[in-house]
């Protein structure tokens, strides 16, 4: 094989990983915004539970203070019914009596449910408060690994890229003049591929019969498809390796 054709062989292993990388470090910062905004909505779902829990504390504090206020009066109510001097007194007395008996009565029901629901929020709230505790130790992880990632992402690049000028300007300017070419047409690659069976191995092209022929003849010499232009190699598997 032609050393011009390793050399474009590790040229294009170079680019192909570059690309990956540059993928990966576009990818980064999407995957670290969606993982914030999930962080977000966990820590929402915290804050509206605990806000359930609050409202719920404070609607029931204000129901045993009315239900303490309500008792107070009947107590008072009972003894003006006993002292009572007519008959409409006694009647007034006793539907106030009623109506508040009844108003401690329904107080008294709903506190049961706030307490019921109180009973259900405690445990669902510090079971959601672990989760995000969880979520948000493993967010700041995430993040300083992307850092981690993204540097070394980035010096690989430029290594690569002084890799690149390198082999080019040690190709002879035939073979330089080729890999640009290629790689303005192909960014993502491939350059090179196999020739396998009359075909070429990326576009598929039957490669004419005198073609062939010359390229099983002479596999050192540089070939290149009709169709793709790729650069043709026959016994790819001592290249690639």
């Amino acid at each position: 094989m032609l050393p011009e054709i390793s050399t474009l062989a590790r040229l294009e292993q170079l680019d192909a990983q570059t690309h990956q990388l540059q993928v990966r470090l576009t990818e980064l910062p999407k995957i670290l915004t969606a993982e914030k905004k999930a962080v977000e909505a966990k820590k929402k779902q915290v804050e509206d539970l605990q806000a359930q829990f609050a409202a719920n504390e404070k609607e029931r504090r204000q129901l045993e203070g009315d239900v303490q206020l309500r008792q107070t009066k009947l107590k008072k109510l009972k003894g003006q019914l006993e002292q009572a001097s007519s008959e409409a007194q006694v009647t007034a007395f006793e539907h106030e009596i009623q109506f508040n008996t009844s108003e401690i009565s329904k107080a008294e029901d709903r506190v049961l449910e706030l307490m019921e629901q109180s009973e259900t929020l405690e445990p669902q709230i510090k079971a959601e408060q672990a989760t995000l505790a969880a979520a948000q130790k493993a967010g700041l992880e995430h993040f300083k690994a992307a850092e981690q990632e993204h540097k070394a992402g980035m010096a690989q690049i430029a290594q690569n890229a002084t890799s690149v000028k390198e082999l080019v300007a040690a190709l002879d300017p035939k073979y330089a003049q080729l890999y640009e070419r290629l790689r303005k047409k192909y960014k993502t690659g491939p350059i090179l591929c196999e020739a396998i069976d009359g075909n070429c191995g990326v576009c598929q092209m039957a490669l004419r019969l005198a073609f062939w022929q010359g390229v099983k003849a002479e596999p050192d010499k540089l070939w290149q498809c009709e169709e793709c232009s790729r650069v043709l190699v026959y016994n790819p598997s001592v290249m690639l390796a």
